[in-house]
């Protein structure tokens, strides 16, 4: 289960809602990044929840490692968490590669400040929704590391290569304004509206939107597109054959035709696992 007194869940109707909560600055520690990946598994797991929305407790969505406790804060965190040794993986990137990996749709509501690990946790994410006050930040050339969370893949597919060449090696702030015209966030939003926006369209998934149909086109995008165009075309002719003989394709237009709301069916879970790349 999800650590107590770091991550929060609700679930409404079908959306498993988490709060990372941890101060005022939603730090990043031990307790946070494993309960982070242990309700993002649960939740993928849970055949109520048809939707995830993550977001932080109070004005920051999240600032990283907590810098205050010193100059090692960094590498005692990392060695904390087995840095150096064979097959370690660092903490972050076991988030992102946890939702990459789910069938359940994320989004992130981004409320505040989103800095280092804050800022590459949601990049894995299906939509990111932001307050018109926060700010981006990937300080880690700055701090003498380098970026982490996989962000060296997910960013440059999400804002270029060229953007994301600048933000990760200058480590600069980016407001949001420029997170939005670059493509980072779908959408900005005044501080208070933020998770209503990021839940409402978590909503719209769960009442309009097949589970299976939602994982597949996941799966496909996971992949990121093959070598060419011919792999995608031979991954999406796959997966439509097996979606167009089950039910939901003809639950599907029927509904649209009827004007009614679908009733699709339940999409099988996988086994519950704290391991990220499961």
């Amino acid at each position: 289960m999800a650590e107590p007194g770091r991550i929060r869940r609700e679930l409404h109707d079908g959306v498993a809602i988490l709060w990372m909560e941890n101060g005022e600055r939603n730090v990043l520690d031990h307790a946070l990044l494993d309960g982070l990946a242990a309700a993002l598994a649960e939740c993928d797991a849970d055949p109520d929840v048809r939707a995830v929305v993550l977001t932080g407790a109070g004005r920051t969505f999240c600032a990283g490692v907590d810098l205050s406790s010193g100059p090692t804060a960094i590498r005692d965190l990392l060695l904390g968490e087995g840095a150096g040794q064979v097959g370690y993986q660092e903490p972050a990137g076991r988030i992102t590669l946890r939702m990459w990996r789910m069938s359940t749709p994320v989004i992130v509501a981004v409320n505040g400040d989103a800095v280092g690990g804050g800022a590459t946790i949601p990049l894995a994410a299906d939509v990111r929704f932001a307050a018109e006050s926060a700010r981006f930040g990937f300080p880690f050339t700055r701090l003498g590391v380098c970026p982490e969370g996989a962000s060296t893949w997910f960013l440059p597919r999400l804002v270029g290569a060229s953007r994301a060449a600048d933000w990760l090696i200058s480590g600069r702030i980016v407001d949001a304004q420029e997170a939005l015209a670059a493509g980072l966030v779908s959408r900005l939003l005044p501080e208070g509206e933020v998770l209503t926006a990021a839940y409402d369209y978590a909503g719209e998934l769960v009442t309009r939107t097949s589970p299976a149909a939602v994982a597949a086109t996941r799966a496909l995008l996971a992949a990121g597109g093959g070598p060419d165009p011919w792999a995608s075309a031979a991954a999406e002719s796959a997966a439509i054959a097996k979606l167009v003989a089950a039910k939901d394709c003809t639950e599907g237009v029927a509904a649209f035709l009827e004007r009614r709301p679908p009733q699709f069916e339940p999409f099988p879970r996988p086994p519950w696992s704290t391991d990220a790349a499961s």
